[in-house]
Order: structure tokens, then sequence, then C-alpha cells
């Protein structure tokens, strides 16, 4: 059975801007290295996150889960489609549990601000305005604890 695939009419996208109070350098290796990302890359506290498959270079793939406290895992896998060190990361995104929300884009750029970074994050293609907000959720909980791992990172550098 073929998956429902999103129209150009429901498809929706998602920005989100933050600024951080590190370098550039640190928020782009805290998205790049499979051990950061452990210790910040889920949506609320008490998640757990394992990345089993990580290879950072254009067209490499990786494998990303989270386990919830209630023992239930979510799968993200995808590719990169730009790797820009330490200013740009594209890579597309696709729930594995969830195939029918189809493939999705993730654009981070990060912008120098004199020892403080501008973090913009765009999730486009999402499929529907309800992928939308609980992305827009998600989201916000990741970066809440990216930006506190990178605070906590900074102090112990």
């Amino acid at each position: 059975m073929a998956t429902p695939q999103a129209t150009a009419e429901t498809r929706t996208e998602l920005r989100i801007t933050r600024t951080l109070a590190v370098p550039r350098e640190k928020v782009f290796r805290a998205w790049t290295d499979p051990e950061a990302l452990k210790r910040w890359f889920f949506p609320k506290d008490g998640f757990e996150t394992n990345v089993p498959s990580f290879d950072l270079a254009v067209g490499g793939r990786y494998r990303i889960e989270m386990k919830s406290p209630e023992g239930k895992v979510h799968i993200v896998t995808g590719a990169y489609r730009e790797v820009r060190p330490p200013e740009r990361l594209v890579f597309t995104w696709k729930w594995e549990n969830a195939p029918e929300e189809g493939e999705s884009l993730v654009t981070v750029e990060l912008y120098d601000r004199g020892g403080r970074t501008d973090l913009v994050l765009r999730h486009d293609l999402l499929a529907t305005a309800e992928a939308r907000e609980e992305h827009s959720k998600g989201w916000a909980g990741c970066l809440d604890h990216l930006e506190k791992f990178v605070w906590e990172w900074r102090k112990a550098s």
C-alpha cells in the first residue's frame, strides 16, 4: 500500500530562533558529536537518547533513538545534505515509527555574534499542521536542553 503524501497546500514549515551564550563552534559541535547529542537531543526530561548510527558527511546517514520514560522508543533517521562547519547543517528527517508523515527537511544555521550564537532552525515539508505543532513542541524541548548542555559544557572547558 502506498504511503499517502502531503499536498503542497497541507505541508507546513516551522522556524525557531534562539540565542545561546556560547561560541558557535561549540554549538555546531553539540549538533555533530554523537556523544554530545545523547546528552541534549530529547524533547522532555526523562528521555534517554541513543545514537547507533552517525556519519557526518554529505550523503552520510544518521539514526537517533529517543526512549520515553514510559519505554516507547521514537526513532528518527535521515541523511545529511549539507555540512558546513561551523555555520550550517541540512539533513532529512523521517520518523521510522510514523512513515505516514513522510520525509521532511531540517536546516540549522548558526550565526557568530561575538562569543554568542544565534541559532535558526527551520523544519520544512512537514505533512500537516498537527505535525508542525508536535515538532514545534519537540524542538523547543530539545533546544532548551541544548542551551543547558552548551552552557554546562562551556563552564567545564
